[in-house]
């Protein structure tokens, strides 16, 4: 029969009491470890998900923007205008419409210029090159292409143009981010300027 003497037993409580206290001082530690840990990590988490929804709020507005340039380059070709409106002010309400619902309307700025042929398009007016230079000097002579009175080095006309020609539509949207942080990151500006361009042919109205 085993005989504990009162000694022996206040020595295991004491070992019992120490163990307990350094594995409770563990836990202790393991547990702020982690709560430093967390409160290091969660802002750089934090931001990362507002980057992925500023990105993907960004990239919806700029499919927005193609998309409703598109259909506006297609009502226009058709040269229809209602008796109460224009075709510049048709193909205005045409891309809001379609891309209201994220951009503001009033920020938008369409820009629409009509060439002759595929040929014309983003080349200078023709000139006489007196001196052979390969470049327009003042005096020299020049066929105003667009008729606005001055030389050009695009010799597109502002507008919609006329039956058949070729007509490039450019709309262009200054995006700016909702938090000015993620903002900050992606531009120094804290926006960015989405463009769309759609290239269509009148047709022979």
């Amino acid at each position: 029969m085993a005989i504990y003497l009162r000694s022996d037993l206040n020595t295991g409580r004491v070992r019992r009491s120490a163990l307990r206290s350094l594995v409770c001082r563990a836990l202790g530690d393991r547990r702020a470890a982690t709560a430093i840990e967390f409160a290091l990590i969660a802002p750089v988490l934090f931001m990362m998900m507002l980057g992925t929804v500023e990105l993907g709020l960004c990239f919806t507005a700029d499919i927005l923007l193609r998309n409703a340039t598109s259909s506006a380059a297609r009502l226009g070709r058709t040269g229809y205008v209602a008796a109460s409106t224009t075709r510049d002010a048709m193909v205005l309400a045409q891309i809001t419409q379609e891309a209201g619902a994220l951009l503001t309307p009033s920020k938008l700025t369409v820009t629409s210029k009509a060439y002759g042929g595929f040929d014309d398009i983003v080349k200078p007016e023709p000139f006489t090159d007196a001196n052979g230079n390969g470049k327009r000097d003042d005096g020299e002579s020049y066929t105003d292409v667009n008729g606005n009175g001055k030389y050009d080095l695009d010799r597109g006309k502002d507008g919609l143009g006329g039956t058949s020609q070729i007509v490039i539509y450019t709309v262009t949207y200054p995006w700016s981010f909702f938090t000015p942080l993620v903002g900050r990151m992606i531009s120094s500006t804290g926006t960015i300027l989405l463009t769309a361009t759609a290239v269509i042919q009148n047709e022979p109205y």
